[in-house]
């Protein structure tokens, strides 16, 4: 009798260890499979948060490409960039041994070029043109080699307003307006509405800039783009560009512009500020593409044989070369 009671014990007890490890072995089963998809998603989650960090990184550095790694979240991930106008964006992640993956595909956006108007464009409530010696200000479309483009002729120099394009003609010389050439006659003075778009451009390519200059005075040496390189140049305050300086494709000055000696550029100048700006050119400065002067007084000034000159080929040029730091998000994969 004892022996039979101690059996169905024995055979109880085990029973009841059986079932009780079987139950255990479910929950660290369950425990386990948890644990993996949470290492899972962190890991995607890694993947995707360091995606976002690359195109806030590409929003300031739209030239960024290559690879690189970084930490987060406890875990790891790693950014490689590839392309040119269009980017490839791959990030991949670690996580307890979980790996995640996120990319996209980016088109750089164009810089969207204004309507140009004219060789020079001044918007102003106040100004004060004072040119000199043998200034050249053409609408007429050349290239920078000095031929002939094939693009119609715009207006030497373009205001807002008809009271400004009345003060022009009536103070310059007759030496310098016959050096005003272009659209409508000699000189050629045309009124053309303010173009509201302007200062959006502006912010765009401060935001693009290649290069940021400060003030100074750039000599010799200098090179800021050139026509199969074009780069947007920011200068923040007042600048001088002297000597052999050059430089190609969009040039955007807060403050004062000071060009002489045998500075050239073949693009497009901006010069803007909030108060009084002064544009100065001398010697045998020249710029080919288009010039904006932008402020509530503007001070225009021109002495030796300096050259503002429309030119329809460098317009298009930075049109189809230079790009911004917007995109567009082509695909995306997580």
């Amino acid at each position: 009798m004892g022996n039979k009671i101690l059996i169905i014990v024995i055979v109880s007890f085990t029973i009841i260890v059986g079932i009780f490890l079987s139950i255990r072995g479910r929950v660290f089963g369950v425990e386990d499979e948890n644990t993996q998809h949470y290492n899972q998603l962190q890991a995607n989650n890694i993947a995707n948060s360091g995606l976002q960090l690359a195109l806030n990184r590409l929003r300031f550095n739209k030239y960024l490409r290559g690879t690189y790694s970084a930490n987060l979240h406890g875990g790891t991930y790693t950014v490689k960039i590839t392309g040119d106008s269009i980017l490839s964006v791959t990030v991949t992640s670690n996580f307890n041994k979980k790996k995640g993956l996120a990319k996209v595909t980016l088109v750089l956006q164009n810089i969207n070029i204004p309507q140009i108007n004219s060789s020079l464009a001044v918007t102003t409530s106040n100004l004060n043109l004072n040119l000199h010696g043998n200034i050249l200000i053409s609408g007429f479309d050349r290239n920078p080699n000095g031929t002939a483009g094939t693009g119609s002729p715009l207006y030497g120099i373009a205001v807002e307003r008809p009271q400004d394009s009345a003060r022009i003609m009536s103070s310059i010389s007759n030496q310098v307006r016959d050096n005003v050439i272009g659209l409508g006659g000699i000189p050629s003075i045309g009124v053309v509405p303010s173009q509201s778009n302007i200062h959006e451009l502006i912010s765009q390519l401060i935001q693009s800039a290649d290069t940021i200059l400060y003030s100074g005075t750039y000599t010799s040496g200098t090179v800021l783009g050139t026509l199969d390189n074009p780069k947007i140049t920011f200068v923040q305050g007042d600048v001088n560009f002297a000597g052999n300086a050059s430089g190609s494709g969009i040039l955007v000055v807060y403050g004062d512009l000071t060009c002489a000696g045998n500075f050239s550029y073949n693009g497009l100048v901006i010069v803007y500020g909030n108060t009084s700006i002064s544009a100065s050119a001398s010697g045998n400065s020249a710029i080919y593409g288009g010039m904006f002067v932008i402020g509530p007084s503007v001070n225009i000034s021109a002495t030796g044989s300096a050259i503002v000159n429309y030119s329809s080929s460098v317009i298009q040029n930075i049109r189809t070369r230079l790009k911004s730091s917007r995109f567009i998000v082509k695909d995306w994969w997580t």
